[in-house]
């Protein structure tokens, strides 16, 4: 069967050649992801040879009305690029998808390159996604407690009642049997509370079987990691009503912080692995704010300008009742935390010293993360994690607080690890801030089913999550890595519909408008001086509108983000000394601790937490919390990256802001309205 492939190099299409489909287990299997964007790898799902005409005659039909994406375009409506490398307005997820059992790793694989095959007794590490008793159901429950016009809103359920609405005791059985049957040398590491994740060891060769794959040695051309991998796998026809898909056979997805790309301003260089701190550095905060002037961020222009209470005093009752409350900010990529620098940066601004972060110790990690030694000597090994740490902690100085660290940045080692130490548990933290993301292009359906399974859970028993939308602009960071354009991507998990992702904005620092924290905007708005980083947003490719975002945009899937604080220049102690940095991942933890503030009053009303903060967000009777931002774009990436296009500020909600700043009262005073 002749089918028609198109590779695509920045915003060129080009029909290239004519393939022929490949027949694997009887069934033709041909990647989306080779038929719209091969050098993209946009490979995630499986179409048939009618689907794949379809996608053609969309395609081709773009092309004729010359519909491309060019950097710097412009035009009245918000949305700059009509029509995206790899985003087709009809495409989705997958045609196939994780109900067919196969999965297919994407055609770029940012960095990996593919070595010898693997010995077939080699040990190998899966983990075995089960679907839920009913997905339906669950879905259909956490809608219901967190839609402000329910009966039922915010009225959160028990850990064991999350259980007995999810675990699919049949289909764990069913799985364990099958692995009995006909991988008897495989051994069973763990099972999750619920029986949705089974972490199974066993050799390559027992899995090449059993999946009917190939794996192979995969070595990172920067870091010079190893992996093993395979191309894709197809899950024996047993186990497909039960389980969803497999993790670590063909991930190759890692994180990256938010903040923004290394920088040395002495000679220009770039390094693309570790967030930037301003190369220079001060003895003081007093030297930093001379020499860096009003656009210089720190926790009180942030109470100032969002229109927060003072910290609560020392042995108040304020701050027993904020104590009560809990927070976590995530961690990877060897991030440490300091101490001392925590410590300097809170006398600083008069922030009580008596709270302190507790570590939370996932089931691969058994040390802390806290070192001051090792920020004294290498300040990109704490830039993000005190950054988050910091300013989580000076929003809401008294609620407890977590630091959540995950060793390896992939998301099978994170989504593990998320499940053990945040969703199975009885009192999961009430809000979670992630300063880091993965272009969502590269995210197989199988670990975006589990995340948005896992946060459904959390959102259940009243867990907010606040997720940073990125530093790239409307490309993701994918450009940051390729150092060219490769069509508009959101970040994940920011981009998931149980999450409230956070973007950037400038102005308000220095008493100026608020506009969008972009690279290439020198306005007064930054006293003359370009943030290194673009406010990431757009559309999903894979997340399909949610029900609070009905009548907000003229799209299909979920756009991204919701809203948007301050994100350049921010002061923070690294090693001892002041540095300043731009960054969502500043705005998402900041967005956290104000969150913790408003939970506090709610615990101590008698009155259930906050949970999933979008609906009420996007409900008509809160837009007045907002401040709307409506100058700026997302067409180019973070400082050195390509412009690659992208979308306007506009008013209302935009992919670039969402639905613009928040005031901290109005929000206080809407959440505390609501009827429950």
């Amino acid at each position: 069967q002749g089918l028609a492939l198109f590779s695509v190099s920045e915003s060129f299409f080009k029909t290239t050649q004519v393939v022929e489909a490949a027949v694997a287990n009887s069934m033709l299997c041909l990647l989306v992801g080779c038929v719209l964007a091969v050098d993209v790898g946009c490979a995630w799902s499986v179409a048939t040879p009618l689907e794949i005409l379809e996608d053609a005659r969309e395609l081709g039909e773009a092309l004729e009305a010359v519909d491309e994406c060019r950097a710097g375009s412009s035009d009245s409506g918000q949305q700059s690029c009509g029509f995206s490398v790899v985003q087709l307005r009809g495409q989705r997820r997958s045609h196939l998808g994780t109900e067919s059992g196969y999965e297919a790793a994407p055609a770029h694989k940012v960095g990996w390159m593919q070595s010898e095959r693997c010995a077939g007794t080699e040990l190998h590490e899966l983990a075995f996604l089960v679907r839920p008793k009913s997905l339906a159901q669950l879905q259909e429950v956490a809608l219901d407690r967190t839609n402000p016009s329910s009966p039922n809103y915010r009225k959160w359920l028990s850990r064991t009642e999350v259980s007995d609405l999810t675990r699919n005791e049949q289909g764990l059985l069913e799985l364990r049997a099958h692995l009995r049957a006909h991988a008897p040398e495989a051994a069973i590491l763990h099972a999750s509370r619920d029986g949705d994740l089974l972490r199974v060891r066993a050799p390559v060769a027992t899995w090449e079987s059993l999946l009917s794959t190939e794996f192979f040695v995969y070595k990172h051309e920067e870091h010079n990691s190893i992996i093993l991998r395979s191309n894709s796998y197809l899950l024996p026809g047993a186990l497909k009503e039960h389980v969803s898909g497999v993790l670590q056979a063909i991930n190759f997805e890692q994180f990256i912080p938010k903040t923004m790309p290394g920088i040395d301003l002495n000679n220009g260089s770039r390094d693309t692995q570790q967030p930037f701190v301003s190369a220079m550095s001060w003895d003081n905060f007093t030297e930093l704010q001379a020499s860096i002037g009003p656009s210089l961020v720190s926790p009180t222009k942030l109470r100032k300008i969002y229109n927060m209470p003072a910290v609560a005093e020392r042995g108040s009752d304020l701050a027993k009742m904020q104590a009560k409350t809990s927070q976590v900010v995530f961690g990877t990529i060897n991030q440490h935390w300091s101490p001392s620098d925590r410590t300097r940066f809170e006398e600083a601004f008069g922030i009580p010293q008596d709270n302190y972060v507790k570590q939370l110790k996932g089931q691969t990690e058994g040390f802390s993360m806290s070192g001051d030694a090792m920020c004294r000597e290498n300040t990109d090994a704490c830039d993000e994690a005190n950054l988050d740490v910091q300013y989580m902690m000076a929003m809401s100085p008294w609620t407890q607080i977590g630091y959540w660290y995950v060793p390896e940045h992939g998301t099978a080692t994170f989504l593990d690890d998320f499940v053990a130490r945040l969703v199975d548990e009885d009192h999961p933290p009430q809000v979670i801030s992630i300063s880091y993301a993965i272009s969502e292009f590269g995210v197989s359906p199988a670990a975006s089913d589990l995340f948005e399974i896992s946060a459904m859970k959390l959102t259940l028993q009243g867990t907010t999550i606040v997720v940073a939308s990125g530093d790239d602009g409307a490309a993701s960071s994918l450009v940051r890595n390729r150092q060219e354009c490769m069509g508009l991507h959101v970040e994940w998990p920011a981009s998931s519909k149980w999450v409230t992702s956070v973007g950037a904005t400038v102005g308000p620092a220095s008493g100026q408008p608020e506009v969008v924290c972009q690279s290439n905007y020198t306005g007064p708005s930054t006293d003359g001086e370009a943030p290194g980083i673009t406010s990431g947003g757009g559309y999903s490719q894979k997340v399909p509108k949610p029900a609070w975002q009905e009548g907000i945009h003229n799209e299909s899937s979920r756009g991204v983000p919701d809203l948007s604080l301050l994100g350049h220049n921010y002061a923070m102690v690294i090693g001892g000394r002041w540095h300043y940095v731009d960054g969502t991942s500043a705005s998402a933890p900041v967005l956290g601790g104000m969150l913790s503030l408003i939970n506090s009053e709610l615990i101590a009303a008698g009155r259930p937490t906050i949970g999933f903060l979008n609906p009420l967000l996007y409900a008509t009777s809160s837009k007045s919390i907002f401040s709307d931002v409506t100058e700026g774009d997302n067409r180019c990436a973070s400082v050195g990256a390509p412009c690659c296009g992208g979308y306007d500020a506009g008013p209302g909600w935009d992919p670039v802001t969402g639905m613009g700043s928040i005031d901290w009262q109005k929000l206080r005073d809407a959440i505390m309205a609501s009827h429950v």
